[in-house]
């Protein structure tokens, strides 16, 4: 079914469904629920959404598309016009505040549109929550001397993508989920990004940075503290005549103490000891070492170049060891939350979906490693979905992975990750790729009472919103 400007087709009310899994799903909280459900289903965005959107802080594209539709085939620009995250709260369901990333879908039952100048979530004729769009910070605005945008460089204050590509090439490298390779390239193709480099430099990078911190500065008052995130494909080989650690090495030394107060977080594969020592030395404060899926079988057919060059069991000891080199809590690696159902090879039903992951966080967390998950998006250009017909992921498999991640992470006392970042509201919502922070900060009441003040402020505002 699919919804071309604001023209909506007729379907079941949406709030009939999900009310199976309020029903069936009694101590989880709804919001984390229809969370779930629209980044496994993704949205679409009505000619008045768009519009409203104008002024927001936009999808950046950083690393993986997250949708399930082309670019090519987007006709109304959308990859240069939609917002990064939509935040929904309210409505029929009186929700408290989620963040949400973008993921495109044509074919979605979520529809963002604006009705009697109010921002919503609806399905048909059915309004389910309010949304917000969060505005672009000022040094968005901004550009480098060549004209490259500083929100290409640094996306939203905390995203940085040092190298646009991975050294693992094909079906007998590439992770089977991942678009990196094939992102870039449609990106290129659409001719609406402006930076094409795979590689951004360590100046450019620096510059925007500068700019990032000069704006918390001017928004709290001092030097306010803010996390980085540098990642990048993998290089198997040499890129700018630097292996992999000397080339990452080097971005994580500049942009740590370039400027005050920097918590800086780096993405590769997993590292043995003594390499992690080398990258705290130079001032590396949390490593992300996305291991993708817990089976081993699966790990070995969904991430064949990681078992080629790491292989799993050195990807769980290096995982384990380097909680001894950065301490609990900033041990992070990220798994693809239900890449495990992938066909023909995935697992079958949910029970063993969920209780395989379920034993690898159990195992990890046990040892002070903070799982944390992304949500597959199943985009169109991945290997995955070319090589085999790949059905949406059941609800219940996510909202029971993520109580179960709620019960290992109360068991074993676990921090809550460094939320140091510009933009407000991103020091207090949970992580907008996966639902399994907005578990605890719902669970635990962690939100400040005047959370909703904080949305509104930095929201696009309510007069650029179309009346219809």
């Amino acid at each position: 079914m699919i919804a071309t400007g604001n023209t909506l087709e007729q379907k079941q009310p949406q709030s009939a469904e999900l009310e199976k899994y309020f029903s069936r799903y009694p101590d989880v909280p709804r919001e984390v629920i229809i969370k779930s459900d629209l980044l496994r289903r993704g949205v679409w965005f009505t000619d008045s959404a768009l519009r409203a959107a104008n002024g927001s802080l936009i999808k950046s594209y950083r690393l993986f598309s997250y949708d399930l539709v082309p670019m090519s085939e987007l006709g109304r620009k959308e990859s240069r016009r939609i917002p990064e995250h939509i935040i929904i709260l309210g409505g029929m369901y009186e929700l408290r505040p989620v963040m949400v990333q973008t993921t495109l879908a044509p074919d979605s039952p979520y529809i963002i549109d604006v009705t009697g100048g109010q921002l919503v979530l609806r399905n048909g004729d059915e309004v389910l929550t309010e949304a917000r769009f969060l505005a672009a910070p000022s040094y968005y605005s901004k550009k480098t001397d060549d004209g490259v945008p500083f929100h290409e460089i640094i996306a939203f204050g905390f995203f940085i993508t040092v190298f646009r590509n991975c050294q693992f090439w094909g079906s007998k490298e590439e992770c089977g989920f991942c678009d990196i390779n094939h992102n870039v390239r449609q990106m290129k193709d659409s001719q609406d990004f402006t930076l094409t480099a795979p590689v951004k430099s360590i100046e450019q990078i620096l510059e925007v940075a500068r700019a990032v911190s000069d704006e918390a500065n001017t928004n709290y008052g001092y030097n306010a503290p803010l996390s980085f995130l540098l990642s990048g494909g993998t290089i198997k080989n040499k890129l700018h005549r630097q292996n992999e650690d000397d080339f990452y090495g080097a971005y994580v030394e500049a942009l740590k103490w370039d400027g005050p107060r920097r918590f800086i977080n780096l993405q590769t594969n997993a590292k043995p000891k003594d390499i992690l020592k080398r990258y705290r030395a130079l001032g590396l404060d949390s490593h992300h070492a996305n291991m993708e899926v817990w089976d081993r079988r699966l790990f070995k057919w969904i991430c064949p170049g990681k078992e080629q060059r790491v292989g799993w069991d050195n990807w769980v000891r290096w995982l384990i060891d380097s909680v001894d080199v950065f301490g609990e809590g900033a041990v992070k690696p990220l798994f693809v939350a239900g890449v495990e159902m992938a066909q023909p090879y995935g697992f079958r039903s949910v029970a063993e979906a969920v209780a395989s992951t379920t034993a690898g966080m159990e195992h990890l967390m046990s040892h002070g490693v903070v799982v944390r998950f992304n949500q597959w998006r199943r985009e169109p250009s991945t290997f995955l979905v070319q090589q085999h017909e790949q059905p949406a992921v059941p609800l219940d498999y996510y909202i029971q992975l993520f109580r179960n991640r709620y019960e290992i992470w109360s068991k074993y006392a676990l921090p809550l990750p460094n939320q140091n970042q510009l933009l407000p509201v991103m020091h207090h919502l949970g992580v907008s790729h996966a639902a399994h922070e907005d578990f605890i900060h719902l669970m635990e009441g962690t939100y400040p009472t005047d959370i909703i003040d904080i949305i509104n402020r930095h929201s696009v505002p309510w007069s650029s919103l179309e009346h219809d």
